[in-house]
């Protein structure tokens, strides 16, 4: 009898308990941490230094673990605590001054939502997988930073961003079936478990920029793509839209992400005749810029797509881009109720007046992943994308008074209305130029 009790077994638990860590209030949602990143953590604050500059500083890391809870309302639990269900973030590029951008308003998003009773079921968790791939490292790590955060348990992942990643691990997340919401343009990542809440629509953009200056009166254009995934997309777009509106193309050039030989393109599109100029591609090429005009002594009219966003990105950056018109996702000043209702919360939160465009993609990004969450049956990631699906005409806080967030079967890209407009960086200040307005060419010929 002896022997058989001390060669008797028992099974443990094969995973941790869930831990309360004791915050939850009555009145309102808290989070572990006063700010998601290592330089606002640490005291240090942020290195913008104009209002559509990064709000974080270089180099900085994310705080782990991030946990939000929801307020209790004055019902008190069994005592038994929830483990929180956990949203990833995969950060598959540098983001200079915008990690705490992206993150500090995510937590927000996650304390608005179950403030307004959006969830409540227990504490959300923020997983951040730092997987920076292409184009300037290797594709293989964002692949393995989506695995991981699924290994991690994450019911749906924010990111990737840049196309070259989003489409490179499209078929892993499809096989996979753990949903991500990219913020990526590439007009074919779309598909079972990939959505976006898109910074931009890579053909859209060249169609705009090719209507921006067929509108403006230029006759002739030079153009600028970037070697890439996406670089044919705008190059077939915006040529095919100039030739439609029959504007003459004085000089086509591919660029690689270090370009060479700027200044002698420039100097040849002018001597051409050129009266306006276009860039399309992921914005690493465009920090080269400034220089090369300077160097020629020429300041003619120019437009980008999206990557005119990368002002955000460092202050070196903004002053790189100085003199571009660009799409832009932030509305004409004060005309969005819902974005300058978040500026001021950010700043109530997290004490600090934050009015890039990030904050506001990141919001938005996070309020689909929490609604998605809140609408799935259980939270397991099947349920969450079919709970994505059923996000409608939620309100965005990106874009003109009328843009809002919809999912659909088999319509998964997120962002509808005025989500894309045009603004011009020039001596410091980020002017709003217009939302896109195409008219028909026939509307400009005489009757008769």
């Amino acid at each position: 009898m002896a022997d058989d009790e001390a060669r008797r077994q028992y099974a443990e638990r094969m995973f941790p308990a869930p831990v309360d860590l004791g915050i939850a209030r009555d009145d309102r949602a808290v989070c572990n941490v006063r700010h998601a990143t290592s330089a606002y953590q640490e005291g240090q604050g942020g290195e913008g230094e104009a209002w559509y500059e990064g709000g974080g500083s270089l180099g900085e890391k994310a705080v782990q673990p991030i946990v939000v809870y929801p307020p209790t309302r004055g019902v008190a639990t069994q005592g038994d605590p929830f483990e929180p269900v956990k949203i990833g973030v995969l950060v598959d590029m540098d983001l200079g001054q915008l990690l705490a951008d992206w993150l500090d308003p995510t937590i927000l998003a996650i304390e608005d939502a179950m403030n307004e009773g959006v969830w409540g079921r227990g504490p959300v968790e923020l997983v951040v997988a730092d997987a920076r791939g292409l184009p300037r490292e290797n594709y293989r790590k964002v692949i393995e930073g989506y695995r991981w955060l699924v290994d991690q348990g994450c019911v749906v992942i924010l990111g990737p961003l840049i196309s070259d990643n989003s489409l490179t691990v499209q078929a892993t997340v499809d096989a996979t079936g753990v949903p991500v919401i990219g913020w990526t343009g590439a007009h074919a990542f779309a598909s079972e478990y990939c959505f976006t809440v898109a910074n931009g629509d890579i053909p859209t953009e060249a169609v705009m920029c090719a209507n921006w200056l067929y509108q403006r009166g230029f006759e002739k254009v030079g153009f600028f793509w970037e070697a890439g995934s996406s670089g044919r997309d705008y190059a077939d777009y915006f040529r095919s839209t100039a030739m439609q509106l029959g504007m003459t193309i004085t000089r086509e050039v591919m660029l690689e992400p270090n370009p060479r030989g700027l200044a002698e393109h420039l100097a040849a599109m002018r001597d051409m005749g050129t009266e306006g100029i276009y860039y399309g591609g992921y914005g690493y090429a465009t920090f080269h810029f400034a220089d090369a005009f300077k160097a020629v002594g020429w300041d003619p009219p120019r437009v980008m797509g999206t990557a005119f966003m990368f002002y955000s990105n460092s202050n070196a950056w903004a002053q790189g881009l100085e003199g571009w018109h660009g799409i832009d996702q932030l509305g004409e000043d004060g005309a969005n109720a819902n974005y300058e209702a978040l500026v001021d919360r950010m700043e109530n939160r997290f004490g600090r007046r934050t009015r890039n465009v990030v904050v506001a993609l990141a919001y938005d990004t996070a309020r689909a992943a929490v609604h998605g969450i809140a609408n799935a049956k259980i939270p397991i990631p099947r349920e969450v994308k079919l709970g994505l699906e059923r996000i409608r005409w939620m309100p965005a806080t990106n874009g003109g008074p009328g843009c809002y967030v919809q999912f659909g079967p088999g319509d998964h890209k997120g962002y509808k209305g005025d989500f894309l407009t045009f603004r011009e960086l020039r001596g410091g200040e980020l002017r709003f130029d217009g939302y896109y307005r195409p008219q028909w060419p026939a509307n400009q010929m005489k009757l008769g």
